[in-house]
């Protein structure tokens, strides 16, 4: 006998809202003065379809790497009340789906590309707590009720795992989401295969290595939602290499959101109120009418800006405000160059001109890759400390290795790659010049006679009085400032780097933007210290424009002066018909 199909009716949303003189299955039967209440009442009954993303949730979701795709590992690192949570289980939902019910159906991100039914694992940091209190209630408002919720439960009571019956369409669904938390062990973790995985705040990373095994035979997606108060390895092991946040890993991005980029009355990127949002003048529960900043057009959140501004009285520890407020990670709250900001200070990669004055500055080593940097000063000029200076780009790099020799040559290309012999000034570290010097009566050479000797010129030891380094950070810091441009009518940074030919693993955009001090002391931290040394080294000869010489190609030259002397003119000095190179 053939099986009756698996089929779920369409549920009857006004069933059972009370409206007066309803008939089941007849919405005719409504009487007039209840209709007021049917939207509100629908929209709270099938609240996932009516959801509204505010400026920090809509990338979250959106996010497509180079491939077109969305990365496997996404971190949303932000300040408190952000929604981070909200976006987070309507996701873990979504994935149970294979949809995302608040989409349209045309649009392009409403389907998942997961299996259905599937498992998927939720972790948090305390189940009788935080998943109790936050993370069970935000599934249960989400989720309709015909979409037949059942749980199973832990002995204290708090959910250990959900199914649903149907999605949000009413057709059969069958996945289940598990929840762990943080206090388990991390054995626990381990031992099923899962299509998914979201982290609500950040797991110890024995709990994350045991549960990211479940992942590996489906290549399933993962999700962090959290205030980067802790668990700083998730900083080093994945937010380091997002590829939109200097990394060059394309299946991991970062999501950084501030607890402003919720609020409803107030827009902080371009400081406008927007009365109609001001929350005495909804009625309780009322949701912002106002969806976009009339300014900008960025999307407005839910809290209103009172009371945001009174939480943050009450954070007195300004490193923890960062992490709060912000979506900083406490750990970098340190950092020596809190100025840099990505939108100001990275720029799309052009040419550089042809005509624009090269420099170069150099951070050797033996046992490491020596950290060599190429710049470029712009005709334009600003005001640094007080005196006149031009505007940097910083536009390549190279992490060479080896011999001097090899070290020279890979330099070489580079300027070949860019249309240029030979810069301006290429400074170098003196205390490891100074310490490579060769002792009286040894004949082995210094890294600057070595580098002479391979071709390197204009060599410039770098500055090492005392204080210099203190006075170099605050010569870089006044190139990171805004300077006005005559040019542009607006006022941008004095120095800044080329986004795609600066980023990568441990090059200038990562180890500027995470240089810190080290805690309690006016020294820098070693991790990230290497370009940034070379930047301060550039910042201290505050470099002054000067046009480009045009440089002579000896080749040609020499070709030239040969055919003179075989003219017969060998006595005769050659002023004209030198091959110049510009």
């Amino acid at each position: 006998m053939a099986r009756k199909p698996n089929t779920t009716p369409a549920p009857d949303l006004l069933d059972g809202m009370n409206l007066s003189g309803y008939v089941p299955g007849d919405w005719r039967t409504i009487k007039p003065e209840s209709l007021d209440g049917v939207v509100g009442k629908v929209a709270n009954y099938v609240k996932l379809g009516f959801l509204k993303m505010n400026r920090a949730q809509e990338p979250f979701i959106r996010i497509k790497n180079k491939y077109g795709r969305m990365p496997r590992i996404r971190l949303f690192e932000s300040g408190n009340q952000v929604g981070k949570t909200s976006i987070g289980v309507a996701e873990d939902i979504a994935h149970l789906m294979g949809f995302r019910p608040w989409l349209s159906k045309d649009d392009p991100d409403y389907k998942i590309k997961v299996r259905v039914p599937n498992n998927g694992l939720v972790g948090c940091e305390v189940a009788g707590q935080t998943l109790a209190q936050r993370i069970e209630p935000e599934f249960m408002a989400l989720i309709p009720q015909y979409c037949g919720v059942t749980t199973s439960r832990y002995s204290d009571g708090s959910m250990k795992s959900l199914t649903l019956a149907n999605d949000f369409n009413g057709k059969p669904c069958g996945s289940t989401a598990h929840f762990r938390s943080y206090v388990q062990s991390a054995e626990s973790f381990e031992g099923m295969v899962f299509d998914w995985e979201h982290f609500d705040e950040p797991p110890p990373q024995p709990i994350l290595t045991a549960s990211m095994r479940g992942l590996m035979s489906t290549n399933g997606p993962s999700w962090f939602t959290m205030t980067p108060l802790k668990e700083a390895y998730i900083y080093d092991l994945l937010s380091l290499h997002a590829y939109n946040n200097g990394g060059q890993d394309q299946e991991i991005a970062v999501f950084r959101g501030s607890t402003w980029d919720n609020c409803q009355d107030w827009c902080r990127s371009c400081d406008c109120t927007v009365p109609e949002n001001n929350p005495e003048l909804l009625k309780a529960g009322e949701v912002r009418p106002v969806d976009n900043c009339p300014k900008c057009g960025q999307v407005m959140g839910f809290l209103p800006r009172a009371g945001i501004e009174n939480y943050l009285k009450t954070i007195t520890d300004p490193d923890e405000r960062e992490a709060r407020e912000e979506g900083k990670w406490k750990h970098l709250s340190g950092l020596v160059y809190k100025e840099l900001d990505r939108e100001k200070h990275l720029y799309d990669d052009f040419p550089i001109p042809n005509d624009w004055m090269r420099i170069e500055a150099v951070d050797p080593a033996d046992a490491r890759p020596t950290r060599w940097i190429f710049g470029a000063v712009s005709p334009e000029d600003i005001m640094v400390n007080g005196k006149q200076a031009n505007r940097i780009y910083w536009y390549d790099y190279l992490l060479p290795q080896g011999s001097i020799e090899s070290i020279a040559r890979a330099v070489k290309v580079k300027r070949a790659e860019h249309n240029y012999r030979e810069p301006e000034m290429v400074i170098i570290d003196v205390k490891f010049a100074a310490a490579h010097k060769p002792i009286h009566g040894e004949t082995a050479s210094s890294w600057e006679e070595k580098l002479e000797d391979a071709g390197i010129r204009k060599l410039i030891m770098s500055r090492s009085n005392v204080g210099d380094v203190a006075l170099g950070h605050k010569m870089v810091k006044e190139y990171l400032n805004d300077h006005y441009s005559p040019v542009r009518g607006c006022s941008f940074p004095g120095m800044m780097f080329a986004r795609n030919a600066c980023k990568g693993d441990r090059g200038p955009i990562q180890d500027m933007f995470n240089y810190q001090w080290k805690p309690g002391t006016e020294k820098p931290e070693e991790g990230f210290k290497d370009f940034p040394d070379t930047i301060r080294y550039a910042a201290l000869e505050q470099p002054v424009y000067k046009r480009p010489t045009p440089e002579i190609d000896q080749e040609y030259a020499k070709m030239l002066m040969e055919r003179q002397n075989e003219s017969g003119n060998s006595g005769s000095t050659l002023f004209h018909g030198l091959a110049m190179r510009s």
